[in-house]
């Protein structure tokens, strides 16, 4: 079994020290179908080890050494790599091994013209093309994966000009019936839309409508270059209606003070960050000191996921907190580090599932979780909806609406009373000043629904998903 994309990084010490015993070892992937590994055994025996994936899909393994500092005579991470890609080298290995390949993100369209006509490959290839120089980095790689998984192999070839609703229908159900694509594992068996749960239905008109949204931008941009001559073949490409984003659990007060004294203290000051600024844990790993407090009461947010930056505003409390951890830094130093000096990279993630743990939290919150709580406890102030999505770097508030506006209520209660004329004469209800002392009394949040995002589409893939969504809400 390859437990590699969830095992931790193998070259961070302190991963490796936290470690629990199992039978199995723990795999990193060095290119595919190669890895370097850790075993801890439950019978105290520590070593390093290396795995290969045979021709046949079959895994081969061997032992490389002693685990430093465990074993006093044992190996770090660098010595042990130096031995494992010799081990990879033998000729004896070579021979039975499947061929490596690198890993990373694809940057190439899986498409050869093979047709005179314009085709659906050729309108990707335009706008592959043009996102490459227009577009955020991880915005094209996203594309670009969904265009060759989704759209290449099933319509590539397809002259634009043939692109009409019976073609589309069976995409879609083509799509939707699909088994979801995890990396490069092997893809599952279909699935009929009328067997899916509503759950596995949502998620996957969730990725339909972004595929949609590609093929249609495409087609149209080919409209729009006079590459194809009708209008008509990204008029009929729809998206089908959908919850737009799964409930979100947040934190309360409490809860993010228990997890804030459950982790230890690098991490514990990574968390506060967090809920400080609503801020991902990749853009605090690379915050330096000159963006803290350069031009606004705040820090700066370098551009990652989008190619804008944007400044968030502090309350004193956490420009304080920010100042603090600046203090005494060179501008280009980075403002969080491990205790052991390194830069935070995915070593968070293991230290985050233990800290949630002894917290008493749900075990599925992680990191990106004191996001949605940052957001939500402004939402709940009654903060408005530009403010929020300006923090967050959200482009406008449609975001921020679906996914917070049903925490509006207490905003919205208030400008009701308020302005609402009285149609009889004021008297005090009992059970008004118990109800609401129930509902703002609640301590542990529930896990709530956005609202729905419904568009126009028509047709059978519709009324078919329509009714299947109706018979699982009546169970």
């Amino acid at each position: 079994m390859n437990n590699s994309k969830h095992a931790p990084d193998l070259s961070c010490e302190d991963n490796v020290a936290n470690l629990q015993a199992r039978r199995s070892p723990y795999w990193n992937i060095l290119e595919f179908c190669r890895h370097i590994g850790v075993a801890k055994l439950p019978s105290g025996d520590c070593y390093w080890a290396a795995r290969i994936r045979r021709k046949d899909g079959k895994y081969r393994q061997t032992r490389i050494g002693k685990l430093a500092p465990i074993h006093a005579d044992g190996m770090n991470y660098n010595e042990a790599l130096v031995l494992v890609r010799h081990w990879f080298d033998l000729p004896e290995i070579r021979a039975i091994a499947s061929q490596p390949y690198p890993v990373g993100t694809n940057s190439t369209l899986k498409y050869q013209k093979t047709n005179e006509r314009f085709t659906i490959g050729d309108a990707m290839h335009g706008f592959v093309e043009w996102k490459r120089i227009a577009a955020a980095k991880t915005y094209f790689e996203t594309s670009l994966s969904l265009i060759n998984h989704h759209i290449i192999p099933r319509i590539g070839n397809l002259p634009v000009e043939e692109l009409n609703h019976s073609v589309f229908l069976r995409f879609c159900t083509d799509v939707l019936e699909a088994a979801p694509k995890r990396g490069n594992q092997f893809q599952g068996p279909k699935t009929r839309i009328e067997a899916l749960s509503f759950e596995q239905l949502r998620k996957r008109k969730k990725t339909l409508n972004t595929v949609i949204g590609i093929l249609r931008t495409a087609v149209e941009m080919s409209w729009e270059n006079g590459d194809v001559e009708s209008e008509r073949s990204w008029r009929v490409l729809r998206r089908l209606p959908h919850a737009d984003t799964p409930r979100q659990f947040f934190l309360t007060r409490a809860q993010a003070k228990r997890l804030v004294a459950s982790s230890r203290p690098d991490l514990a000051l990574l968390v506060q960050a967090a809920l400080y600024t609503g801020c991902r844990v990749s853009e605090l790993a690379r915050l330096k000191a000159r963006d803290v407090g350069g031009h606004v009461f705040g820090i700066y947010v370098a551009p990652m996921k989008s190619y804008r930056g944007r400044y968030v505003i502090l309350p004193e409390e956490g420009m304080s907190f920010f100042l603090d951890q600046a203090e005494d830094l060179d501008e280009e130093d980075l403002v969080f580090r491990m205790s052991s000096g390194k830069a935070w990279t995915g070593c968070h993630k293991h230290l985050f599932k233990d800290a949630v743990r002894r917290a008493g939290l749900p075990d599925g919150f992680v990191f990106h979780g004191l996001r949605h709580t940052y957001a939500s406890q402004l939402v709940q102030a009654g903060t408005p909806l530009a403010i929020v999505a300006r923090q967050l770097g959200h482009s406008n508030t449609d975001t921020v609406s679906r996914t917070y506006g049903h925490l509006c209520c207490h905003s919205i209660e208030s400008e009701i009373s308020r302005r609402f004329v009285p149609l009889k004469e004021a008297r005090e209800d009992p059970r008004l000043v118990d109800l609401r002392n129930t509902l703002q009394g609640i301590e542990e949040p529930s896990w709530s629904w956005p609202q729905k995002n419904y568009s126009r589409a028509q047709g059978t893939v519709v009324e078919i998903l329509r009714q299947r969504e109706d018979e699982l809400s009546e169970r």
